[in-house]
């Protein structure tokens, strides 16, 4: 797909997201939106800022980002390193990260059904035993991916 079409579509998909929100479609959150559905992967705020090149001000980023999660467009969580990631949300698909720990590369992993329901069962249990409502989970997994160790 040529790179315009690429944009067009995602333009075209961020402002279909914002639309289900009932949130104003803006520039900036366009242009997030549209970078987080290219890329359909975590990013932390360092990689948004470097991939979008400028086009919007730091502040701006943050307060954008801010906005997407509190539409539910957007999850966050933390990397080990307590860096800021977020990635699009997909209400239909729970899953987890593994993390790189030489290049800090993420990627998004799914479980079994049958080891979800497990973790998810356990978690539960967890729950009860200390008389918390836990209303959701991840499982983290660190390692070294293979471009990393062919470096090593």
């Amino acid at each position: 797909m040529l790179y315009n079409q690429k944009m067009t579509t995602s333009n075209n998909e961020s402002r279909k997201l914002l639309a289900s929100k009932n949130a104003s479609v803006t520039n900036p959150r366009l242009v997030v939106l549209g970078l987080l559905l290219n890329e359909n992967r975590p990013l932390t705020i360092e990689q948004i800022t470097k991939l979008l090149e400028g086009q919007i001000a730091q502040s701006t980023l943050y307060r954008v980002i801010n906005d997407l999660i509190n539409f539910s467009l957007v999850s966050e969580f933390t990397t080990p390193e307590n860096t800021m990631v977020v990635e699009l949300r997909n209400n239909d698909q729970h899953h987890h990260h593994i993390f790189c720990q030489s290049c800090g590369s993420i990627n998004d992993i799914e479980l079994s059904s049958e080891l979800e329901n497990s973790l998810s069962k356990e978690v539960s249990d967890i729950g009860k035993q200390l008389s918390i409502t836990i209303n959701d989970h991840s499982l983290e997994l660190f390692g070294i991916c293979k471009p990393c160790e062919v470096r090593v």
